[in-house]
């Protein structure tokens, strides 16, 4: 780890790349191992009264071939994310992350700024302690499911895109004002649990699932809280096992809808590194109450305001190699295969999606990702000229 440091006697700033992972765990990451697994588990105390710096990006190319239908290439900045944090004590801290999607901000334009993180942490005990490390967090936060929810820095997921599972089933970057405790008892065991805001469901579609539904924190209806869960177990330094949970009255969000409409979503996810393979695998499911009452909510001309169905399901697999394992090299380059399955509505076959994903990563080091994949991308149902093929192309850097 590189630190740059400006000390005055009223304040130490120091400069570094610190991942949203450090948010996620009690500890903070170590820019030597690019996994996600080991960047949330490694120790980087930053000193008391000092300033943290730091932030990631990814740049995207994609083209799109559908069988029937006309060609589009697009490139996009997709995200700018800077970090600010402060450690004020040994057990007291500030993490945040401002993020720019899509470059361009303004009155008819595509692009967002939004707060992502922002949230204080405070420890209870030492982590020399023998209950373990635990402590509580109150802000801005990330709902604990899945993989690339939690960490989602660009060099640490292989693919230009992330996982549509992790897009349109676990809508990442997925993110609500709450409070959480966590603890951390053994080196190998970690839970936490907590109350955050929960959904909007006048913005669930049969499109994007609950993806819509996600209030980010901006003036929020907290009628219905969310109650989150998660579960994390490492047998050995390079397996992580992970389960996840949310519970939620959506109904109480939206004052036109007489109805719970709970939402209930579990996740398990699995990863793993040995002799230069990696390895994931992740699943997720939401069953959505009184659909039927949500379903029949509509606007001022008469029409249906959703039409999201009552259970959204995905999962994939991935495989990578890095093949300078065997080699001295510090570069990694990685051809990974991925299979990945994602329904927003198991009773309409058009709903159903499988994506084969082929591509390459290469990191010269571990803080920047050079990207390519293929799609092959198959919609289910009879509808002709809904299957197509992506080639995308990108950079990902955290500094």
């Amino acid at each position: 780890m590189q630190f740059l440091r400006f000390t005055s006697p009223l304040l130490l700033l120091t400069v570094a790349a610190l991942p949203s992972s450090a948010f996620a765990e009690d500890t903070g990451p170590d820019l030597e191992l690019p996994a996600e697994e080991e960047t949330a588990e490694k120790v980087v105390q930053a000193p008391a009264n000092s300033v943290t710096i730091g932030g990631y990006g990814e740049l995207h190319y994609t083209r799109v071939d559908p069988e029937d239908g006309q060609v589009s290439n697009e490139i996009d900045m997709h995200r700018m994310v800077l970090y600010v944090g402060r450690q004020f004590s040994d057990r007291i801290s500030f993490s945040s992350e401002i993020e720019v999607e899509h470059a361009i901000v303004g009155d008819g334009k595509v692009g967002e700024v939004s707060v992502e993180q922002a949230v204080i942490d405070y420890r209870f005990t030492d982590p020399s302690d023998s209950a373990g490390v635990m402590g509580m967090r109150a802000g801005i936060m990330l709902v604990p499911m899945g993989i690339v929810n939690i960490w989602h820095e660009p060099n640490t997921f292989h693919g230009v895109e992330r996982p549509n599972v992790d897009k349109v089933i676990i809508p990442s970057t997925w993110r609500e004002g709450g409070v959480s405790f966590y603890h951390k008892p053994t080196e190998q065991l970690s839970y936490e649990a907590g109350i955050m805001g929960g959904l909007n469901p006048l913005k669930f579609s049969a499109k994007s699932g609950i993806r819509g539904g996600r209030q980010k924190v901006g003036e929020a209806r907290t009628d219905g809280l969310a109650f989150t869960a998660r579960g994390q177990f490492s047998p050995t330094g390079q397996t992580v096992l992970g389960v996840s949970g949310y519970y939620s009255m959506a109904g109480k969000n939206a004052d036109v809808v007489d109805a719970d409409v709970a939402v209930l979503g579990v996740s398990a996810d699995a990863r793993g590194k040995f002799e230069g393979f990696e390895a994931k695998a992740e699943f997720a499911m939401f069953t959505i109450g009184d659909t039927d009452v949500l379903n029949a909510v509509t606007d001022g001309a008469g029409d249906p305001i959703t039409d999201v169905a009552d259970t959204i399901m995905g999962t994939y697999a991935e495989l990578a190699y890095d093949v300078f394992h065997t080699m001295d090299m510090d570069e990694q380059l990685l051809p990974f295969a991925r299979l990945e399955y994602y329904d927003t509505d198991p009773d309409d076959d058009t709903r159903t999606i499988v994506d084969i994903v082929a591509g390459l990563t290469f990191r010269p080091i571990p803080q920047v990702a050079f990207k390519g994949d293929v799609v092959f991308r198959r919609k289910g149902g009879d509808v002709d000229g809904d299957n197509s093929t992506l080639l995308n192309l990108g950079v990902g850097f955290l500094y």
